[in-house]
């Protein structure tokens, strides 16, 4: 831990704290020239609703049943036997549950399999006004929204005709104008709430938030990127083509707050589950990321493959334990696969490779094992996994990484979308009102999105001449170690391998002067290099990308002070 006293007593004459303020400095040009994806740390949406209790406990006190009577023990949707029937005694027979509503719109729905007779049979949402649904001798969901008057309100069903009998399961009402995924409730009501993505317009920083924990991540800045699938969002569309496989759209909300996700059911065929879309990789040596929106439904596993000709690459995904599982396959080199929580049981699950180049196609698959390539097995035709925002980024202006190149989600429909790349700079007086340029002291804590490969690193930030020479590189995260400087001299201070993960946060400060070029990371004692690494010519800064690459991470951090600190101060500030 720092000592207090090691601490520089001199204020930076530049700083830009993104994690705490969410601000510019008015000094910093932003430029990006269209809409980007983020999380603001403060939206959300209504996910799961369910204002019944007991709602597929239908013989339980908080359901009062008049002219019927309800048994248990019958074959549910899902080959289960959770699902009650209810037979009429008499008729107008009913099963209400009381609730107090306000004067919004609501909606029922509830599984309904007809067993004898042919009368009517109505829903109601004020036990008064009651709408016929016309039902058959298979399982189908049935909905019906109105707004009722305030006050307290009986749910439920009635079968007209004495003598009539059905089978009932997972009643659910919702205070909205459609119905979403079922989900059973015992003593008490459900009302889940998602984080939910947001859009920063044309030339509007992303001060981004995790989703889950709610930490500020500070600036987000990605490079230029293309989804290269179509119909992102709807699978339900022609060029996803099924194979014992069935979307449902509309199944569930969305990670962005729409009723977008769908649930893709395994059928009851025997046989792997899967939906595939064609796509090509036409070089050979580009990395490659290929990632999706999921949640469990009834289902767990979840399946991803890309496959190139004879070559592929498979990862299975957990998305009850949030765990990316077993890879296998060969497609190329580089090959990783990531899981990373959103919110609400959903999770982006990726799998990134470089190679495979030629005609191929991308695989989702509905697994029931939690280990190796998609796996044969006979579905229930009910349950399946909640999928959304696919997307294929084939190719990067980075030419070669080590793990993971992942960007933000790009929503398409008929053609392919690209998102333009976050351009931050600081320039003319803007910059060379603020920085000695014969000495210095750099403080910065980031987080990159992928590791360096080949000469290649990701920028936090590059100083250049006017000529546009880079004179000074701060990059994170080398294959080696967490943080690199690059100017007269380059030093990679080495630091413990287990805190060099992509996503991580690390803090480094630098000193330079016309004798000696110094840096620290994480707190270790700096390294140094005795040289002169003044910069009389430097011009202006380039925030998130440089020579070599851009971020595609955060930046919670950055503050210059005129002078170069002591190598206590910059362990201090570095450990800090």
């Amino acid at each position: 831990m720092a000592i207090a006293s090691n601490f520089p007593n001199i204020r930076p004459t530049f700083i830009a704290d993104f994690a705490n303020g969410q601000t510019l400095d008015n000094r910093i040009t932003f430029l990006r020239t269209g809409p980007a994806v983020y999380y603001d740390g403060k939206s959300s949406a209504l996910a799961e609703q369910n204002l019944l209790l007991q709602s597929n406990t239908f013989n339980n006190a908080a359901w009062v049943a008049t002219n019927a009577t309800i048994a248990t023990g019958v074959t549910d949707p899902a080959g289960g036997t959770t699902a009650f029937s209810m037979t009429a005694t008499a008729g107008n027979a009913t099963l209400y549950q009381t609730v107090t509503l306000t004067a919004t719109a609501y909606t029922e729905s509830i599984y309904i399999q007809r067993v004898t007779g042919t009368g009517t049979i109505n829903l109601t949402l004020d036990g008064s006004t009651l709408s016929p649904v016309t039902i058959t001798g298979s399982w189908v969901k049935y909905t019906y929204t109105a707004t009722p008057s305030a006050g307290s309100r009986t749910i439920g069903i009635q079968i007209v005709t004495s003598g009539d009998a059905i089978n009932i399961y997972g009643s659910q009402l919702e205070n909205r104008s459609s119905a979403t995924a079922t989900n059973i409730t015992t003593t008490t009501a459900i009302n889940n709430y998602i984080p939910t993505l947001q859009s920063a317009p044309i030339n509007t920083p992303r001060f981004d938030f995790n989703p889950v924990t709610g930490e500020s991540l500070g600036l987000l800045l990605e490079p230029g990127s293309t989804n290269g699938l179509l119909w992102s969002e709807d699978y339900t569309n022609a060029v996803w083509t099924k194979t014992n496989a069935t979307p449902i759209a509309s199944a569930n909300i969305a990670p962005d707050g729409t009723q977008t996700a769908q649930l893709l059911v395994a059928t009851t065929t025997n046989g792997v589950h899967q939906i595939y879309q064609t796509t090509a990789n036409t070089n050979n040596n580009a990395p490659s990321s290929w990632s999706i929106f999921a949640k469990a439904g009834g289902q767990r596993y979840l399946n991803l493959n890309a496959v190139y000709g004879a070559n592929n690459f498979t990862a299975n995904f957990d998305l009850q334990a949030g765990t990316a599982g077993t890879t296998s396959g060969s497609l190329g080199y580089n090959q990783s696969s990531n899981i990373t929580p959103v919110g609400n049981g959903w999770y982006r699950c990726s799998i990134s490779f470089t190679g495979g180049g030629g005609a191929g196609g991308i695989y989702i698959s509905v697994n029931n094992a939690s280990s190796g390539s998609p796996a044969s097995f006979a579905g229930d035709g009910f349950t399946g996994i909640y999928i959304w925002g696919s997307q294929y980024e084939p190719t990067y202006s980075v030419n070669s990484f080590t793990s993971v190149y992942l960007t933000s989600y790009i929503k398409t429909t008929t053609a392919t979308v690209s998102r333009a790349n976050d351009n931050v700079s600081i320039t003319g007086s803007n910059f060379t009102g603020f920085i000695n340029l014969s000495q210095g002291t750099w403080y910065a804590e980031a987080q990159a999105g992928w590791i360096e490969n080949n000469g290649n690193y990701p920028t936090i930030f590059a100083i250049y001449n006017a000529s546009g020479s880079v004179l000074q590189n701060l990059v994170g995260q080398s294959s080696t170690t967490t943080s690199k400087l690059i100017g007269s001299a380059t030093l990679t201070p080495i630091i413990n391998s287990s805190v060099n993960n992509i996503g991580v946060f690390n803090k480094q400060a630098y000193i330079y002067t016309n004798s000696i070029l110094s840096i620290s990371a994480l707190g270790v004692a700096p390294l140094s290099s005795t040289s002169n690494n003044a910069i009389p010519t430097a011009s202006y800064m380039q925030i998130g990308s440089g020579p070599s690459g851009s971020l595609n991470g955060h930046i919670k951090k950055i503050s210059y002070y005129p002078i170069a600190m002591t190598s206590a101060n910059l362990q201090a500030l570095s450990g800090s």
